[in-house]
């Protein structure tokens, strides 16, 4: 059976929380324990826009039941686990999934509840606007201004979702760690954040933004991300004897057709053409060094092979290994 959190026991209480027409103001909540392990970071610019971030583990399967005290636009980005929310006055749902970033607007009507399952880690940061500042961002952007909305009643709209970006993951790991900082200067910083967050969503925002930019790509979820960062590291740390991909599959926690893609779609490269690249940039330092020869640099960074390596690094770099060691040697003599 579900604990049920009503809005006035709720929401009443954070209503300044996510109203973009605040004074300057930051601050953080954490609400009841009988509801389980809930905090809230915000910080309001005071002039239309306010940021918040939302992490939540309940002990109980949970429905909080949510108002909006003021007509706002907003971005949303969840990165923790996915909720189903529901329109009260409708009865329609739509499913928040994790590493979506969603635009839309609410009205002082909209009333909606969220189903939250117990043991469950949920994370989400907003940026909600006074809607006609964010009319006015929205209406310079091209790409945005022919969208149709994928979900619409007389109290709620959601006008595009689309994956979160690389960059937006870092912004939002930022924003999470300043937001519980309290010095001014911290807070110059975060608002600097916010707003380069805002620009970058905005201007990522494709063409027909209900879609992915690119068909081929895969969804990556925070939890891959992480993995396909280890495989990364993996192959860095073993450059000299790399594994199989069978045996980095295994290592990373992936299976071999996500770690492929996935290394393509994060990294900009397959996964031996990362590695080749590391390995002739770090032969490049060393050569750069004069501290050693070509077959010993080459030797060290993985390469059994001198002429192979003399190729490839030719193709790489433009250059030849051998016209580098008489650059360092005709630098030290000069």
């Amino acid at each position: 059976m579900c604990k049920i959190i009503s809005s006035n026991e709720l929401w009443d209480n954070m209503k300044n929380v996510f109203s973009p027409n605040n004074q300057r103001a930051r601050g953080a909540i954490s609400l009841d324990k009988q509801y389980g392990d809930v905090k809230i970071n915000y910080f309001s610019t005071g002039n239309g826009i306010t940021y918040s971030s939302f992490l939540a583990n309940f002990d109980e399967d949970t429905i909080l039941q949510g108002s909006s005290h003021s007509d706002m636009s907003f971005l949303c980005f969840n990165t923790g686990s996915s909720v189903c929310m529901e329109d009260q006055k409708y009865k329609e749902q739509i499913k928040f999934d994790s590493n979506i970033c969603w635009s839309g607007k609410q009205n002082k009507e909209h009333k909606s509840q969220g189903l939250y399952c117990k043991d469950k880690q949920y994370r989400s940061q907003y940026i909600t606007f006074d809607n006609n500042l964010f009319d006015n961002i929205m209406h310079q952007q091209p790409q945005t201004n022919e969208t149709t909305p994928i979900f619409q009643n007389d109290a709620f709209l959601i006008n595009f979702h689309t994956n979160i970006s690389i960059k937006q993951t870092t912004l939002l790991n930022d924003l999470r760690n300043i937001s519980m900082l309290t010095d001014k200067l911290q807070e110059l910083y975060l608002e600097s954040k916010v707003l380069d967050l805002i620009y970058t969503t905005i201007n990522e925002t494709p063409t027909n933004p209900n879609q992915n930019k690119n068909k081929n790509q895969i969804y990556l979820s925070t939890k891959d991300i992480e993995c396909l960062q280890k495989a990364k590291n993996i192959l860095i740390e073993n450059m000299t004897n790399p594994p199989s991909l069978k045996e980095l599959s295994r290592k990373s926690a992936l299976n071999e057709f996500k770690l492929k893609k996935g290394f393509k779609q994060l990294f900009g490269n397959t996964v031996y053409g990362l590695l080749q690249e590391y390995r002739l940039n770090e032969a490049k330092k060393l050569l750069e060094s004069n501290e050693l020869n070509i077959n010993e640099a080459s030797t060290l960074v993985g390469y059994k092979s001198g002429s192979h390596f003399s190729k490839i690094f030719k193709e790489h770099f433009g250059i030849n290994p051998i016209e580098i060691r008489h650059q360092q040697k005709s630098y030290y003599y000069n």
